[in-house]
């Protein structure tokens, strides 16, 4: 619905499918895709139910791939992603929510920007939006990053259903 176009390929795993986040009812803040290993999810990828419990966990390897439709401060977005991850951390290892933030250079995010999360198991490799790498060890973390996109409540329903929809057609 942003119209921002997602290569089929990212990072040797494959697009299972794309969403948008929005904010306040009707701000498109960012394109969200996401991309699977096919052969990992094999086994469970025609079983709906096994499937959603797959995405919930962080062993399943996957990058998700953001791609800002207008531009934001960097503040915010980290913010909202913070914010996102720190109830679903449970307590457990929130001294990651300020090593992610510090991935994140103190330059604004501009329309078109692209960041990528590449999730697996307890390792997070993050890629920010001017290309610089870092990574976070922590199982805490890249459980509530699953929980975020792919949990009961995600950030982009339309993107959970995509995806849903999407890793059994691989």
């Amino acid at each position: 619905s942003t119209g921002i176009l997602f290569p089929p390929l990212c990072n040797g795993y494959n697009l299972a499918g794309t969403g948008v986040r929005v904010k306040y009812g009707f701000v498109k803040v960012y394109a969200v895709g996401t991309y699977v290993d096919p052969l990992a999810l094999s086994v469970v990828k025609n079983n709906p139910n096994a499937l959603e419990e797959a995405l919930m966990d962080p062993t399943y390897p996957r990058t998700i791939r953001i791609v800002m439709n207008r531009g934001l401060s960097v503040d915010k977005f980290t913010a909202g992603i913070v914010e996102s991850l720190e109830p679903r951390m449970k307590n457990q290892d929130l001294d990651k929510l300020e090593e992610f933030k510090k991935l994140n250079p103190p330059v604004d995010l501009v329309k078109g920007a692209e960041i990528e999360m590449t999730i697996r198991g307890d390792t997070l490799l993050y890629k920010n939006a001017v290309g610089g790498v870092g990574t976070i060890h922590s199982r805490a973390f890249t459980t509530a990053l699953c929980d975020t996109y792919f949990g009961p409540d995600p950030v982009s329903p339309t993107h959970k259903a995509a995806v849903l929809e999407g890793i059994p057609k691989l």
